[in-house]
């Protein structure tokens, strides 16, 4: 099992942290940062707003970069359905009647399922501290042209 080491270039971190930290932020400043104006399928406009907030804090973190957009748009997205879920579960409850059978709110599979999306999203994009330890993996691309080496990594031979 490998271990998470924390990122932090805070002064009161350790120099190994600082630097290893740095190398994760100068790795990513090969790639463009996240687009803070939401994509025009998302019409909701408090899940616009909380995308433009997302994306600048990621973009202010400096760990993730503009390939990390879908990742972004996923947790976005599941966390609306969340919400809408959660307003049909207070509407009509856990369980609802229809032709005197008992019938299961379809809401409660869709909280089920969004909670599972959003907590994998979330940890992909660094939102606990295991999270954001274990991007440190992508420092040990170590040459300037970090980013080429990253896409021949994941190049169709």
């Amino acid at each position: 099992m490998t271990q998470n080491i924390k990122l932090d270039d805070s002064k009161s971190a350790r120099k190994y942290q600082r630097e290893r930290t740095e190398k994760v932020k100068d790795l990513n400043k090969s790639f463009d940062e996240l687009d803070t104006k939401a994509p025009i399928f998302i019409k909701d406009k408090d899940s616009k707003k909380l995308y433009k907030y997302l994306a600048e804090q990621l973009n202010n973190s400096g760990y993730v970069n503009n390939t990390d957009q879908s990742i972004l748009v996923t947790l976005v997205i599941n966390l609306q359905a969340l919400q809408s879920a959660y307003k049909s579960l207070d509407e009509v409850g856990s369980v609802y009647e229809a032709k005197g059978y008992i019938k299961k709110n379809p809401a409660v599979d869709v909280i089920t399922n969004t909670t599972t999306k959003i907590l994998s999203a979330s940890t992909a994009l660094g939102f606990s501290p295991a999270s954001r330890a274990s991007l440190i993996n992508l420092a040990q691309v170590d040459s300037e042209d970090s980013a080429q080496k990253l896409m021949e990594m994941f190049a169709d031979e």
